[in-house]
């Protein structure tokens, strides 16, 4: 099958800005009233959203979201975006090389400005303390003006990533009317603190946003290594296949180090799984179980699957689908349809308690549990069990 092959192909042609598993996971913020109320010591850690934005005159607004520990000094908090960017140098920035950007941190919050930077004000501040979830911040590097805004928090663990890219996107400086007279508007709603340049040096920032090779700088070659050393191995062979590092942070938060805690008679099922034999069929498995993986509602798990099954390259065609209400055969697999193709799958996660089970062929499908559903836990617990390399894989 030659359809993952291409799938590369059309990967890097269209633009990943505001594309991936970032922009389909949706971010539960925390109550910051329940926080606050209950007193500083006890706010819990957390993961901070943090906008970046970029203004090039005559060009455009570069923005990127991030989550970050709050925990993070300013320094690794700076590299962290310099990485968002594709800034040059921007990986070697905690290393003391003398080659590295400029850079300084000024810090709004409460009323109050404070500068950080290896001359002022000290980088090893923790991100929470220097903006918080409600701060403001002018970062200059190289002569050059990068935004930035804390707006809102994530709770996180001893497992979640220190930093990921979660979206980016580009903003050109004017646009047409819709009238189509031809006169241009500057998008003023994007007002930006502190004025920008081209600035020195001729930093160039993609338009396109490589959310995948982004993340994988954030996180360490290594890192990523060894968070898929500890894969089923066909799973991690389909990532590395599709170049899908996109989805590292998330099977780095599931901590799949730890032994997964599951009864014997659901591991006597799970075992059995992903049920399918052919290389679609299990592809389709896998990708619905990765999507269950992250405990969304079904419209979000549907279009995870999608997401993963089009970034592989499988399509209509290659599961033997017709052309048809207004579908091509060349057009990637709906959601309803990999479940059809993993429809064995389907059946073994339901008949554990790890999913329900839908028909197939039925104008309305009906999605009937096949036995009663487990706790949200025990589902995950289930989930990461499959996710997993186990002994039996040594050889694999």
């Amino acid at each position: 099958m030659n359809a993952r092959h291409a799938s590369r192909t059309d990967r890097s042609r269209g633009p990943a800005t505001g594309d991936g598993l970032a922009a389909v996971l949706r971010l539960p913020l925390l109550d910051e009233g329940a926080g606050t109320a209950a007193g500083a010591d006890a706010v819990p850690p957390a993961t901070l959203l943090v906008l970046a934005e970029y203004h090039r005159q005559s060009t455009g607004f570069y923005t990127r979201a991030l989550g970050l520990n709050d925990q993070l000094s300013v320094a690794e908090t700076v590299r962290a975006v310099l990485i968002a960017f594709d800034w040059p140098g921007a990986t070697q920035l905690l290393d003391g090389s003398p080659d590295g950007p400029t850079w300084s941190l000024q810090a709004r919050r409460r009323d109050r400005l404070r500068v950080y930077s290896r001359t002022a004000g000290p980088i090893g501040t923790t991100l929470d303390e220097a903006l918080g979830r409600d701060g403001t911040a002018s970062l200059l590097v190289d002569d050059l003006v990068i935004t930035l805004t804390t707006a809102g928090a994530m709770t996180r663990d001893e497992h979640t990533p220190d930093a990921v890219c979660l979206a980016g996107e580009f903003i050109p400086e004017s646009r047409r009317e819709p009238d189509g007279d031809g006169r241009t508007v500057a998008l003023k709603a994007l007002a930006f603190v502190g004025s920008t340049g081209d600035g020195a040096g001729g930093v160039e920032i993609p338009r396109d946003v490589d959310l995948a090779a982004v993340n994988v700088a954030l996180t360490g070659e290594e890192t990523v290594e060894q968070i898929l050393a500890g894969l089923a191995p066909e799973l991690r062979e389909l990532l590395l296949d599709g170049d899908l590092y996109e989805f590292t942070p998330l099977l780095q938060a599931l901590d799949l180090g730890r032994p997964a805690q599951v009864q014997d008679s659901a591991r006597a099922v799970l075992d059995g799984v992903p049920a399918e034999t052919t290389p679609l069929g299990r592809a389709a498995a896998w990708s619905r179980i990765v999507a269950l993986s992250t405990l969304s509602d079904r419209a979000t798990a549907d279009e995870i699957s999608e997401m993963l099954m089009a970034a592989l390259g499988f399509t209509r065609a290659d599961a033997g689908i017709a052309p048809g209400g207004g579908r091509l055969s060349v057009d990637p697999l709906s959601a309803a349809e990999i479940r059809g193709l993993s429809s064995a799958t389907g059946r073994s996660l339901a008949s554990c308690g790890a999913g329900a089970w839908e028909a197939n062929g039925a104008a309305d499908p009906v999605v009937t549990p096949l036995v009663p559903r487990s706790s949200l836990l025990e589902r995950l617990e289930m989930y990461r069990y499959l996710l997993q390399r186990h002994e039996r894989d040594a050889g694999g």
